[in-house]
């Protein structure tokens, strides 16, 4: 009964030719989608040398070491003797206006100071080189994403080149460095030298402060005495000139008061000198004088006798008056010729004293003159001495300070000889240890400095080319259209075997298996196609065919739940949503991490999950537990999918209104 059924359904497609080719439609449609979509995407960088591609040679060269580098021009020539992509050499306007109309996918320009700042890796300024690169999305957004990665590679090789040619400097330098460290190490020896015999002269210096700083604290000793002492004599030359000026005032004033002195000194000799002779004259006459004076007594005792009252009075007033006598009037002569000559003297010393109070009083001018100068400078020494006492207590802090500079520049002159030594050393171990490398080994030196690290490729399952990369998705999805393109041709439930009294299981394998022949048949002309026709290498090619026949029949039974439990319009639209949540969570182009979380919390529920993971463990030839939990999960789901199939055909038995008359039919 089931065979019948089976056999029925697939024996409507042999009347006329319209159904056999709907057959042909079924098989070849899957082939179409997957091997079209393969072929296109197989192998696009190996035809790269196709796309036109503007490049821009600015570069103005540069001289380094007396040499003309032309960094520029050779890489314009290496990229178009490489032939990697369509290079179009051009100026700046065309390029820019290529890249703007999509004449060029992109344009790159090797700027002005391109080789300049090659060069500068060696020099002072180091600068990095640039390429410039200009592209358009507009022209072809891949077509950017691959000119990209070909300019890293383009990137990489110059500055390979470049770091070559730098580190080549660099080891030249080095050279050059080792020869100069080992003079230097020979300088470092006599600087050794000479730091001993600075240390010697430094402790004489030591010495010598010290002695200088116990002088200067003396000095400060005899400085400050001096100070004081040119202090009282600034008081005493201020005092000196304050009396010295009186004096002089005074002299002035006695040498006026001795002229009048001299000569009232000169009229008393003058005088006495005239008394003398009054007196010579008057000892001659006193004989006389004397008897006259006899004879007057006598008559004035007759008078008063006579009773004469003046008489009597005169006689009374000469009765107290004696006449020198002859003796003492000599006596009176010699002292008055002792006294003419005494004050003969006296005018002569009044007259001497006169002039000498004169000279006095010039001189005790000049001497007020002189002192006021000496107070003055006086002062000014006691200002001098107090300078010079504080430039002593300097001169002593300075000479000790000195010392202690002297003594540490002798304990660092000692420091600096170990020092010298230790720097002979070190610049000879240095030296020692800097490669005295030929030309060759220094040219190979370059190019380890130049690419530090190499990157050997190793892969586990490699992939021979993008194509291959994207069978594991492709295959499985023109697979999954294929089973879309054949329920539209087929039943998932056909309507005889649901008028017989078969189980639902056996109605769900009447729609089933001639759907499973279909899938079968486009497995093996999909992989014939795509393994002759564009080469694809498959490490296990009977694993590959089994696996495949297992994702065709998962993906049939899916679809025919769908269809037979929603219907046939929604089954459809049902089956189409799978299909494009399938794409974008299957992880077949990017890893599933890169994509949002619902992609990321729905793609271990999907069947192509299963399907993308194990035909790349086929393919690539290195199957592991991915694979057998992928043929674990597509069997189950296979089994689930037709239970759920045939639990539907069983209700399906009764016809509703709805089913006769259905809202939507597709």
């Amino acid at each position: 009964m089931l065979s019948l059924t089976s056999g029925t359904e697939l024996q409507r497609f042999r009347r006329g030719r319209l159904p056999r080719l709907a057959v042909a439609a079924m098989l070849l449609v899957p082939l179409l989608y997957g091997a079209l979509y393969l072929w296109a995407f197989w192998n696009p960088t190996a035809h790269l040398d196709a796309m036109p591609v503007a490049l821009v040679n600015a570069d103005a060269g540069a001289d380094r070491d007396g040499t003309r580098l032309t960094a520029g021009q050779d890489l314009t020539d290496t990229l178009t003797d490489g032939a990697a992509l369509d290079w179009v050499v051009t100026d700046a306007a065309s390029a820019a206006a290529g890249v703007r109309d999509g004449d060029f996918y992109f344009a790159v320009t090797i700027p002005t100071d391109f080789s300049a700042d090659l060069a500068s890796a060696g020099g002072d300024d180091p600068t990095a080189a640039q390429i410039d690169v200009t592209y358009n999305d507009a022209n072809s957004f891949i077509g950017t994403t691959l000119g990209r990665t070909a300019m890293d590679h383009v990137r990489d090789a110059v500055a390979a080149t470049a770091g070559e040619e730098a580190a080549d400097q660099v080891l030249v330098g080095l050279g050059s460095a080792r020869d100069g460290m080992l003079r230097a190490a020979d300088g470092a020896v006599s600087l050794r030298d000479a730091s001993e015999q600075l240390g010697a002269g430094a402790q004489q210096v030591a010495h010598g402060a010290t002695d200088a700083h116990d002088g200067a604290v003396q000095l400060a000793s005899g400085a400050a005495a001096l100070d004081a002492g040119v202090t009282q004599v600034s008081v005493g030359a201020s005092q000196l000139a304050s009396g010295t000026s009186r004096l002089a005032d005074g002299a002035g004033s006695a040498a006026a008061s001795s002229a009048s002195l001299a000569a009232g000194t000169r009229q008393v000799a003058d005088g006495v000198h005239a008394a003398v002779q009054q007196v010579d004259a008057l000892a001659g006459q006193l004989p006389a004088l004397t008897g006259g004076l006899t004879q007057v007594t006598a008559y004035l005792s007759a008078r008063a006798s006579a009773g004469d009252a003046d008489a009597a009075a005169l006689l009374a007033g000469l009765a107290g008056t004696d006449l020198p006598s002859a003796g003492a009037v000599a006596t009176m002569t010699d002292q008055l010729d002792a006294l003419d000559d005494g004050a003969e003297r006296a005018a002569g010393g009044a007259q001497s004293l006169s002039t000498g109070l004169g000279t006095l009083a010039d001189s005790s001018s000049d001497l007020a003159g002189g002192a006021s100068t000496l107070a003055t400078g006086a002062q000014q020494a006691a200002d001098g001495a107090d300078s010079l006492v504080a430039g002593t207590d300097s001169l002593a802090t300075g000479t000790a300070t000195l010392a202690d500079g002297a003594a540490r520049v002798a304990d660092g002159t000692g420091q600096l000889g170990g020092g010298a030594q230790q720097l002979a050393d070190g610049l000879t171990d240095g030296a020692t240890q800097i490669p005295d490398d030929s030309d060759a080994q220094r040219t190979a030196r370059a190019d380890a400095l130049a690419t530090p690290v190499a990157i050997e490729d190793e892969d586990v399952a490699p992939a021979a080319s993008l194509g291959e990369g994207f069978a594991p998705l492709f295959i499985p999805l023109a697979l999954f259209v294929g089973g879309l393109i054949t329920w539209l041709l087929l039943r998932p439930l056909p309507t005889r075997a649901l008028a017989t009294p078969a189980s639902g299981w056996r109605v769900a394998l009447a729609g089933y298996l001639p759907s499973l022949v279909i899938g079968a048949g486009q497995v093996l002309l999909l992989l014939g196609v795509v393994g002759f026709g564009l080469g694809l290498s498959v490490g296990h090619p009977a694993g590959t065919i089994a696996f495949l026949l297992l994702v065709a029949a998962t993906f049939l039974a899916v679809q025919q739940m769908l269809l037979a439990v929603l219907g046939s319009a929604a089954g459809k639209v049902a089956t189409i949503a799978l299909l494009m949540l399938q794409i974008t969570s299957a992880s077949g182009t990017y890893p599933v991490e890169t994509t949002p979380a619902f992609f990321q919390a729905i793609h271990p529920v999907l069947p192509m999950t299963y399907a993308v993971e194990g035909l790349r463990d086929l393919i690539t030839g290195t199957p592991d537990a991915r694979l057998w939990q992928a043929v674990a999960y597509l069997v189950g789901l296979a089994v689930a999918s037709l239970a759920v199939t045939a639990w539907k055909a069983g209700r399906l038995r009764t016809w509703t209104v709805a089913r006769l008359h259905p809202a939507l039919s597709i």
